[in-house]
C-alpha cells in the first residue's frame, strides 16, 4: 500500500454571486507517495470533516470526496459537493468559535484512509461568515460593533500598492476628536501597551514608526499625562529616542512653571557618554546662560573630574576667560584637587616660563626645579610638560641633556634622565611617553630613542631581577597597527631573538578574547626569491610544530596556499622535499585509533587531478595499506558525480608491462564485482585459480567459440575462413582440408572468436597456434564445386584446400556436416560467407 504525503493544501472562499451564497470551499492538496513520488494521474478518495473548538473536536459536518490528480499530482476538490456523511454544510454557525480541517486520504479511491492531517480553518470566506452572522447582504452595518475574544488580528488589511492601508479622516470642527482612535481599557495593561502603535519594518534611515504633522502653530504630536510621560521616545540601537529640528525656529523648547524645564541624566554608572553634547559650526555662543536672580548663571560640581573644563585649540581663544567688572578677582587660583594648578607660568617671549636652576652648589644635593606631591596624603602629578602650539617643530617640549661620560657598571647614576617608580606594589610605569597624531612618520613616537654612534643601543630594556617573571618589553596597540614594527635597512635582521634558558626564542600568541594571528610573515618584493620564512634545527626535535589544540575545531593546523598559473615543480601549497637517504617528503598520521577522519584528503576544484603521484625510480608511484579491516584502496564517486571511480592507463606504446596486476597471497578471491545500491550483490568474481564466475553471464564482441591448436607446417601458410581437419600424423593437430567429404573435418579457421579455449597458461605464447572455431558464427571460405550455394545449405569440404561446398544430401555422411549457410552464394571464385559452424 501506497503511502501518501499532503505537502500542501489551500483553502479559499468563493466570492458571493449576486444574490445567492455558494454553500461550497475550493480544496487543493499535492500527493505524493512514501518515497516523495508524485501520484499522477491518479484517482483519489478524501473523507473531510470540520472540527469545532480543537484538532480533537466533535465533527460538526463530514463528506467523502472523489477525483484525480493532475500531471503535477494535485487534486483540486469542492467541500460542500461530495457524499454527506454527517451534519449539514450550510447550517455551520462560522461565528460561533474556532474550526478545523480534518482530511483523511486514500490514494486507491477506496474508503481505506492511511493518511489524516488536521489544520486550523485561521480565516473562513467572508459570504460563509457573513450569511452565518445574519447579515445575508455580506456587507457591514455601520455603526458596527463586535466582541470577539480571540488571540489573532480581528481586522487586517495589506496594500502592495502605493496607498494607504488603513485611513481615518473626521470633517469636523469639535474639540478633542480623532480620525484614528486607539484605546486600552484595561486599568492595569501590561509594560508597554499602546493604543495606538506604528511600527516600520524598513532598515533604511528614512522611515518612521508613527509620523505626525499639523498645517498651523499646533502640535504635530500631542502628549499628555498626570504622573507618566506625555511622550516617550526610546533608540533600543543608535539613533535617536526622540529628534528635535528647526530651521528657522527653536529645535526644543522646554518650560515649566513650578518644575524643571528639563531634566537630562544618564543613569548607567558604566555609561562614559556625555549626559550633554552641544555644538555650533557658527560663530555664536554654544551655550547660553542668563539670570536674573541671585543664582549662579551656571553651577558644576564633580566628584572627581572637572568642575568646569574649558578647552580651546586656536591661540586667540582661551579655554576660559575670566572677566571682573568690579572689586573682586578675575581669576584666582584655588585648588585642593589633584589634577588642577593653582599657579601657571607663561613666557610671551624667548625666555622661560619657568626657570630653574643650581648655580654655585657642587654639593650634588642641589635640584633646579623640584616637583614634589604626596605630602599630606595629596595626589596629582610633580610636573608636567606640554606644547600647545601645534606648529611648534623646532624644539622639543621637554628637553634633558648631559654631558657626563656616565657610570659604569652602576647604570642609574650618570644618565642624562632617570625614572624610577620606587614601589614594589606599584604598577605605575618609570616612563610614560604618548604622541597623538594622525601620521605614522619616522620619528613619529610616544619614545623615540636613537643610536647616533657607531655603537650602542637606540633602546634596552633590561629585566634585572633573575628572580623575577616580567617581561623586559611588553608593546600594545589597541588600534590597527602593529605592536612592534622592527626593519633593518642593511644586513642585518628585522628581529633578532635568542634564548640562553628552556624558554622560547620567539613566542607569539593571540589572548582568549582575539581574533587576530599570533604571527604573519610577507615579502612584498616580486623580485625577491628568498624564504618568507626559514625553520633550520641541527637537533632531533621538529623544526615546525602546528596544532590545532580544540577538539571541536575545524580549521587546518597547517595552511598553505600558492597563487599562480603555473604548475612547475614546487609550485606548491605545500611542498615537502626529503634531501637524504631516508625520511618522508610528507607524512600523515591520523593517530587516534578511535578516529574517523582521514589521514589525508585531497581536493581538486578544478580541472586537475586531487593527487598526482609520480615515483621517478623503481619505486611506485602510489603505494596504501591497510593494517586493520579497510580498504587499502577505495575509489568511489559520489551520487552526484559524473567521473570514473578509477583509470589506469599506459601511454608509453614501448611499455609491455600490464596496466594492471591483481595479486593475492591467500585463498581468497583475486577479485569481486558488486552491484546493486548499495553495492552488497556479488554479481562476478575470480578466485585464487583463475577461475572467474558471472551471474549473469558473459558477451563477447566475437560471434564463435574457438580452441587454440597446432597445425601441420607453418601458421603463416593458413588464412581465417579455412576448413580445418585433423592430422592423421600428430596428436592434436590440425591441417587445411584437401579432400570432398572428409570425416576428419573439426572447424574453421576463426577470424573473431568471441570465447578462446586453450590448456595452455595464460602467459604462455600462443602465437604460433590457430584459433580453430568449433561452434556459432564463422565467416567461411566456400566454392562453387557442388553447385551454388543458397541460405540453409549443409556445407562438406571440397577438393579445394581449406574451402568448403555446397553438401550433396544424398552423399553425406555423419561426421562431414561443416555448418549450415547463412547467406546465397554464386560467384565462380573462391570467397567467404557467414556460416553456422557445427560439426555433425
Amino acid at each position: 500500500m501506497k503511502k501518501i504525503l499532503l505537502l500542501s493544501w489551500i483553502l479559499s472562499g468563493l466570492f458571493m454571486g449576486l444574490s445567492q451564497v455558494p454553500e461550497k470551499m475550493s480544496y487543493q492538496a499535492v500527493m505524493r507517495s512514501g518515497s516523495g513520488q508524485l501520484l499522477i494521474n491518479q484517482s483519489i478518495a478524501v473523507k473531510v470533516s470540520i472540527l469545532q473548538g480543537s484538532p480533537a473536536g466533535a465533527p460538526v459536518y463530514s463528506e467523502r470526496l472523489t477525483g484525480n490528480t493532475n500531471a503535477n499530482g494535485l487534486a483540486t476538490l469542492e467541500i460542500g459537493t461530495g457524499t454527506v456523511l454527517t451534519g449539514t454544510f450550510n447550517t455551520i454557525d462560522w461565528p460561533s468559535g474556532n474550526y478545523y480541517l480534518k482530511t483523511e486520504t486514500d490514494p486507491s479511491g477506496g474508503t481505506n484512509y492511511t493518511i489524516t492531517g488536521t489544520s486550523q480553518l485561521l480565516s473562513v470566506p467572508y459570504a460563509m461568515y457573513a450569511k452565518s452572522a445574519g447579515n445575508s447582504g455580506g456587507a457591514f452595518t455601520i455603526p458596527y460593533t463586535s466582541v470577539v475574544n480571540n488571540a489573532a488580528t480581528l481586522f487586517s488589511l495589506t496594500n502592495d500598492g502605493d496607498g494607504t492601508s488603513l485611513e481615518g479622516s473626521n470633517n469636523t470642527a469639535t474639540s478633542n476628536i480623532a480620525a484614528v482612535r486607539g484605546i486600552v481599557t484595561s486599568a492595569a495593561p501590561g509594560g508597554f501597551s499602546a493604543g495606538v502603535r506604528g511600527i516600520n519594518n524598513g532598515t533604511g534611515g528614512l522611515g518612521v514608526g508613527v509620523y505626525g504633522s499639523q498645517a498651523g502653530s499646533g502640535w504635530g504630536v500631542y502628549g499628555v499625562t498626570p504622573n507618566g510621560l506625555g511622550v516617550y521616545g526610546n533608540a533600543s540601537g543608535n539613533g535617536y529616542g526622540v529628534y528635535a529640528n528647526s530651521n528657522t525656529g527653536t529645535g526644543l523648547n522646554a518650560t515649566s512653571n513650578n518644575g524643571i524645564a528639563a531634566n537630562i541624566s544618564i543613569y548607567n554608572n558604566a555609561n562614559s557618554n556625555n549626559v550633554l553634547t552641544a555644538s555650533t559650526v557658527g560663530n555664536g555662543t554654544v551655550v547660553n546662560v542668563t539670570t536674573t536672580g541671585n543664582g549662579a548663571g551656571v553651577r558644576s560640581s564633580t566628584g572627581s573630574g572637572f568642575g568646569v573644563h574649558g578647552i580651546t585649540s586656536a591661540l586667540t581663544s582661551a579655554g576660559v576667560v575670566g572677566d571682573n567688572n568690579g572689586n573682586g578677582e578675575a581669576v584666582v587660583g584655588r585648588t585642593t584637587s589633584d589634577i588642577a594648578g593653582a599657579v601657571v607660568g607663561r613666557n610671551d617671549g624667548g625666555g622661560y616660563g619657568v626657570r630653574g636652576f643650581i648655580a654655585t652648589n657642587t654639593s650634588g644635593t642641589g635640584i633646579g626645579v623640584f616637583g614634589q606631591v604626596g605630602l599630606n596624603n595629596s595626589t596629582g602629578r610633580a610636573g608636567r610638560f606640554e606644547n600647545l602650539n601645534a606648529t611648534n617643530t623646532t624644539n622639543n617640549t621637554l628637553e634633558v641633556e648631559t654631558n657626563g661620560n656616565g657610570n659604569i657598571p652602576d647604570n642609574t647614576q650618570g644618565n642624562a634622565a632617570s625614572f624610577l617608580v620606587n614601589n614594589t606594589n606599584s604598577v605605575a610605569a618609570a616612563v610614560r611617553g604618548e604622541v597623538k597624531t594622525i601620521f605614522g612618520n619616522f620619528g613619529a613616537a610616544a619614545i623615540f630613542g636613537v643610536s647616533s654612534g657607531t655603537g650602542g643601543f637606540a633602546g634596552l630594556f633590561h629585566s634585572s631581577n633573575s628572580s623575577g617573571n616580567g617581561p623586559a618589553l611588553v608593546a600594545i596597540n589597541d588600534g590597527n597597527g602593529n605592536a612592534i614594527t622592527a626593519n633593518s635597512s642593511k644586513d642585518g635582521n628585522g628581529v633578532e631573538t635568542n634564548i640562553d634558558g628552556g624558554g622560547n626564542a620567539l613566542y607569539a600568541w593571540v589572548p582568549t578574547f582575539a581574533t587576530g594571528r599570533a604571527g604573519r610573515f610577507n615579502i612584498f618584493n616580486e623580485a625577491n626569491t628568498s624564504d618568507v620564512i626559514t625553520v633550520t634545527t641541527v637537533g632531533n626535535g621538529i623544526a615546525g610544530n602546528f596544532k590545532v589544540d580544540k577538539v571541536t575545531g575545524t580549521s587546518p593546523a597547517v595552511r598553505g596556499e600558492v597563487n599562480s598559473q603555473f604548475a612547475n615543480f614546487g609550485t606548491a601549497g605545500i611542498y615537502g622535499v626529503s634531501s637524504g637517504t631516508g625520511g618522508y617528503a610528507g607524512l600523515f598520521h591520523a593517530s587516534n585509533p578511535a578516529g574517523n577522519g582521514p589521514a589525508l584528503i585531497a581536493l581538486a576544484d578544478g580541472n586537475g587531478n586531487g593527487i598526482t603521484a609520480n615515483a621517478s625510480n623503481s619505486g611506485d608511484g602510489v603505494e596504501t595499506t591497510a593494517d586493520g579491516t579497510g580498504n587499502a584502496l577505495f575509489a568511489w564517486v559520489p551520487n552526484f558525480g559524473n567521473g570514473r571511480a578509477a583509470r589506469l592507463v599506459n601511454f608509453n606504446t614501448a611499455n609491455t608491462n600490464p596496466v594492471l596486476t591483481v595479486e593475492t597471497h591467500s585463498t581468497g578471491s583475486i577479485a569481486v564485482f558488486k552491484s546493486g545500491n548499495p553495492g552488497t550483490v556479488n554479481v562476478a568474481r575470480i578466485n585464487s585459480a583463475g577461475r572467474g564466475f558471472f551471474n549473469g553471464g558473459t558477451q563477447n564482441s566475437g560471434a564463435d567459440v574457438a580452441e587454440v591448436f597446432d597445425v601441420e607446417g607453418s601458421v603463416s601458410e593458413y588464412e581465417t575462413g579455412d576448413i580445418l581437419v585433423i592430422s592423421t600424423s600428430t596428436d592434436r593437430t590440425v591441417e587445411k582440408s584437401s579432400k570432398p567429404y572428409s570425416n576428419l573435418v573439426a572447424g574453421v579457421y576463426a577470424t573473431k572468436p568471441g570465447v578462446l579455449l586453450t590448456e595452455e597458461h595464460i602467459d604462455a605464447d600462443i602465437s604460433e597456434k590457430v584459433p580453430m572455431g568449433v561452434i556459432g558464427v564463422i565467416p567461411t571460405k566456400v566454392c562453387l564445386e557442388n553447385g551454388k550455394i543458397k541460405r540453409g545449405d549443409l556445407l562438406v569440404t571440397s577438393s579445394k584446400p581449406g574451402v568448403a561446398m555446397k553438401a550433396d544430401l544424398k552423399k553425406v555422411k555423419i561426421g562431414q556436416v561443416i555448418g549450415k549457410s547463412l547467406q546465397d552464394y554464386d560467384q565462380k571464385e573462391i570467397g567467404k560467407i557467414q556460416v553456422l559452424v557445427n560439426i555433425k
